[in-house]
């Protein structure tokens, strides 16, 4: 997880449409009609902070993309239902009854939703957050570029302010979403990507969207996240441990391995000795991972000319996606992956339990740091390459 944020999951697309039936009370029933779906493996997954966790599962048989998902929950919730090993999924705010989806699994964005406020809910919000993110991403990219050519000073200046001033009007808008929506899930999603910091001073948002579910679990879990977050001395990353890399420690010698890079050319971890170095496991898929890059990217940037580089290190499956990643989000160090997903060699090398996460190891590949993210990253460098 991030250290500022509480996203809770990478978006790809959500869907939904159709039926009026009502069941008892706690029971819910999913039919859905998804052309194009592929012949697999059909799971039903509850979200939480702490786990991804199956509750119902079935199979797609036939050309005809139907499928039926059912259980019993206590309250509103968010869900997804994920397609065999596919990247592609669609996000549920569920409810008690009975909802339909109808659609194309090439245009999951497109799905219409019945029965199901919170899903349509979130959809909207998907799209246009999606769609923030996108011009937030393409402002810093343009800072990066403008730096170096050494712009006047009350023009990179204007930039800045420019960009901050987006970046707060994101926070807000998830803020506004948060405070206003009538449904827990969708307030749980908003305010988790919310900086933790911004929460823990305001207290009102949080206050608010407490009171007004004040028995739901998720949003309990998220304020509950929020304080220990943001606890003098547990809202930074703990140098000496992460519980994303659990097989190595501070100090020791990052174990080597070699991995091919896109070309096919293997690379070795040890051929970067001599330069301080940034392994950042990551992923095309994981959206946490991509919202990170930007703040990579500056370090980088900023730090490229004076012994240091990255090593990126991602947990993709589909070479195209990868490689669509690394352009689109300007990494523009060096890359290595075997393409296996989490059946990669180095995830339990290391011990890798999620991403993103990443080690700044010394010229001499010892351990310096770990779970660098955002301004404590930029700290380290800063201390370690002056």
């Amino acid at each position: 997880m991030n250290i500022k944020k509480l996203a809770l999951l990478a978006v790809a697309g959500l869907a939904l449409a159709s039926c009026n039936q009502q069941t008892e009370k706690g029971d819910f029933v999913i039919n859905a009609h998804i052309d194009n779906a592929p012949l697999d493996s059909i799971y039903l997954e509850e979200l939480t902070l702490d786990e991804v966790k199956i509750v119902d599962r079935t199979k797609i048989k036939d050309a005809s993309g139907k499928f039926t998902l059912k259980g019993m929950l206590p309250e509103q919730a968010l869900y997804r239902i994920r397609f065999g090993e596919s990247e592609k999924f669609i996000l549920l705010g569920l409810d008690a009854g009975t909802m339909s989806i109808e659609g194309d699994f090439h245009k999951l964005e497109n799905i219409k939703v019945e029965n199901s406020e919170a899903t349509v809910e979130l959809q909207q919000l998907l799209n246009e957050f999606s769609a923030k993110q996108t011009e937030l991403t393409a402002d810093r990219m343009m800072l990066d570029s403008l730096a170096q050519s050494k712009p006047s000073d009350s023009l990179m200046q204007a930039k800045l302010v420019s960009f901050r001033n987006k970046q707060e009007a994101l926070d807000q808008f998830f803020i506004k979403k948060a405070t206003t929506t009538q449904s827990p899930a969708v307030a749980a999603f908003a305010i988790s990507f919310v900086d933790a910091n911004k929460l823990a001073e305001d207290k009102k948002t949080l206050a608010d969207v407490k009171k007004r579910f004040p028995e739901n679990t998720l949003i309990t879990a998220l304020a509950n996240k929020v304080t220990e977050m943001t606890t003098p001395g547990a809202g930074q990353p703990n140098m000496e441990e992460d519980a994303n890399l659990t097989a190595v420690k501070i100090g020791q010698e990052a174990p080597d391995f070699s991995l091919p890079d896109a070309s096919g050319k293997v690379v070795t971890l040890n051929s970067f000795r001599g330069k301080y170095v940034l392994v950042d496991f990551w992923a095309s898929w994981c959206k946490p991972c991509r919202m990170e890059n930007p703040n990579v990217v500056k370090a980088y940037n900023t730090y490229k000319n004076k012994n240091f580089t990255i090593l990126g290190v991602s947990l993709d499956k589909k070479k195209e996606a990868w490689l669509e990643a690394i352009k689109d989000d300007g990494l523009t160090w060096s890359h290595v992956s075997d393409l296996k997903f989490w059946e990669s060699a180095v995830v339990p090398l290391y011990g890798l339990n999620s991403i993103p996460s990443n080690m700044l190891l010394d010229p001499q590949g010892k351990i310096l740091a770990v779970g660098l993210r955002g301004e404590a990253l930029e700290a380290k460098l800063k201390e370690v390459l002056q």
